[in-house]
């Protein structure tokens, strides 16, 4: 019986052995970049529609704030849900700043503040409002009325 054991033993461990060696791996696994190697298993394992939702209202969520320069797409999500141009949302608060530059509090959370010393426009809690990409990495609030100022996201 023991010599049985034994038997079975060295058995299991000479056919476990090649099998421990061998590791199993992916063919997006050997790609050097981080973000190919990533596009590489979202393309082999795609996301369900919940993540790629999910990361657009995250973007939306983000606009504004310091990010980094190419966000990462997941399949079949656009450059604008993952980098919006602008967003839209209803402003809920208007205060004054210590120079007479306001600040702007959107239904969405976020709080933009005005970075230019003039104070042209009429915006008031209610009013729908867009902020929008500019030039050199700014940003344009554009009351309904038309008129655009610059802002900068402080939250």
């Amino acid at each position: 019986m023991m010599l049985m054991r034994c038997l079975v033993l060295s058995f299991f461990w000479l056919f476990a052995q090649p099998l421990a060696a061998q590791q199993i791996t992916h063919a997006c696994s050997s790609v050097a970049q981080p973000a190919a190697r990533l596009a590489c298993y979202d393309k082999a394992f795609p996301p369900p529609p919940e993540v790629i939702e999910a990361a657009t209202e995250k973007a939306q969520a983000g606009f504004g704030l310091n990010q980094p320069r190419e966000p990462l797409r997941n399949p079949g999500q656009t450059v604008e849900q993952v980098d919006p141009e602008r967003i839209e949302s209803q402003v809920m608060k208007v205060d004054h700043g210590r120079d007479g530059q306001r600040i702007f509090t959107l239904e969405n959370g976020q709080v933009w503040t005005q970075t230019e010393s003039r104070s042209s426009g009429h915006v008031q809690a209610g009013d729908a409002v867009q902020v929008r990409k500019a030039l050199m990495g700014g940003y344009h609030l554009v009351m309904p009325n038309g008129v655009v100022v610059r802002v900068r996201r402080v939250r």
